[in-house]
């Protein structure tokens, strides 16, 4: 029973697969670890009916021998979620009133139709279907694509067969393709990254790290000022050489420094100026300019990677002394390592 579910899973596969070819390529390779799936798992709620599988195989047979079907659900696709043609590099520039005379995007609707052909008319073997899986199921993986997406792929389908098939399609088919997808959905999730988990392309931050720094920060920020300190202080006394680099304070003894009026200043300055790029961490003008700011008068200082680098790790350290959940010292840590590589790149 879970070979419909497997079956149309392969399909998008097939679709996804062919978003991120590179111009000239027709082949993809697949090295990733995905969630192994067997013959026999029935774990997950929606699984098909033997009389659901006949009429997705029977309704599907009716529709692909109009040659417009596959082009008409991609081109339907792209112009409902026009972000997404981006993803298809051979076509991600052309003019979506050219796309269905565009020889890369009728060769891409027709692969996606072919792969689509094939796995449906493989639906009930079910050990088949599950090998296919384990060794293709990742390979929508890293490409970026969310559970969302393979639902609105799979909602413009179904519209496509509607037209195509008119009373042929069945309240009943309707709904052995409802359950067939919603099938899909649940069992590709295991595998997608989710929306939180996708890093801006600019900032490298996802949602879910920003959410969780934002969040923990909240229940420590009052007390930033003398969180800042205690770094500073471990800090001097590891590597006494990086406190030459505040003049103003640089002979000044480390156990001497709490209640001098200068250092303070720098302490309220630096936990000032982490608030605020913690704060605007999701608004990437902001976030942007906040760093490049920061490397920019701190080039000018000469002051090198490894005292940030440095500074990262004992905040680590007091975050996770504040309490501060695992799960939220790892989105620290890739922020941080944002922040560091923003300010202090390193030199190649």
């Amino acid at each position: 029973m879970a070979s419909f579910k497997i079956a149309l899973l392969l399909g998008v596969i097939a679709f996804v697969n062919a978003c991120s070819q590179a111009p000239g390529t027709t082949t993809t390779t697949v090295t990733t670890t995905v969630t192994t799936v067997s013959a026999d798992d029935g774990s997950e709620a929606g699984l098909l009916s033997a009389h659901e599988r006949s009429l997705i195989r029977k309704t599907w047979d009716q529709a692909k021998k109009d040659g417009d079907v596959a082009p008409q659900v991609l081109f339907r696709f792209v112009k409902a979620h026009p972000e997404y043609q981006k993803m298809f590099s051979k076509f991600a520039n052309v003019p979506q009133s050219e796309l269905l005379s565009n020889g890369n995007f009728l060769a891409q609707a027709y692969t996606i139709l072919a792969g689509l052909n094939v796995v449906i008319q493989s639906l009930f073997s079910q050990e088949l279907m599950a090998n296919q899986l384990n060794a293709l199921g990742g390979a929508h993986q890293p490409r970026g694509a969310t559970p969302v997406m393979f639902e609105q792929f799979g909602g413009i389908l179904e519209e496509v067969l509607a037209e195509e098939l008119g009373s042929g399609f069945t309240a009943e088919a309707r709904q052995a393709w409802k359950n067939g997808l919603a099938a899909l959905v649940a069992g590709i999730a295991k595998n997608l990254k989710k929306a939180e988990d996708l890093a801006d392309p600019q900032t490298k931050l996802t949602p879910h790290q920003i959410r969780d720094v934002q969040r923990s920060w909240e229940n420590i920020r009052n007390d930033r000022n003398a969180l800042v300190s205690s770094i500073f202080v471990k800090l001097f006394k590891e590597t006494p050489r990086i406190q030459k680099f505040f003049a103003k304070f640089a002979n000044v003894a480390v156990d001497s420094l709490a209640g001098n009026a200068e250092y303070e200043k720098q302490i309220a300055l630096v936990a000032d100026r982490l608030d605020t790029m913690i704060s605007a961490m999701d608004d990437k003008l902001q976030l942007l300019g906040n760093i490049n700011y920061m490397r920019y008068t701190h080039t000018e200082r000469g002051i090198p990677r490894a005292p940030w680098e440095d500074f990262s790790r004992l905040l680590l350290d007091v975050l996770g002394s504040k309490g501060v959940s695992t799960d939220d010292l790892d989105s620290w840590k890739g922020v941080l390592a944002v922040f560091v590589n923003g300010v202090s790149p390193i030199k190649k």
